[in-house]
């Protein structure tokens, strides 16, 4: 597994953007995020990235490294 991301949550403030979303990439995998405008598309790669803090509770795991120990 390449990228296995468990409970993914984001509040921006008060509104929470995403809920708790899990999914898992698999490595050779071509993967694609669609959906409408304010679906959570951009929340998602930013919290992956690091650009924005996720929730409590939420696992991210790259490469057998824990993403949430990784200090950017």
């Amino acid at each position: 597994m390449l990228l296995d991301v468990k409970n993914l949550q984001v509040a921006y403030g008060r509104i929470k953007a995403l809920h708790g979303i899990d999914f898992t990439i698999e490595e050779g995998e071509i993967v694609t995020i669609i959906g409408a405008n304010g679906a959570g598309k951009s929340s998602t790669l930013r919290a992956i990235s690091r650009l924005v803090p996720s929730g409590e509770g939420t696992q991210m795991i790259f490469a057998g490294k824990d993403l949430s120990l990784i200090h950017i």
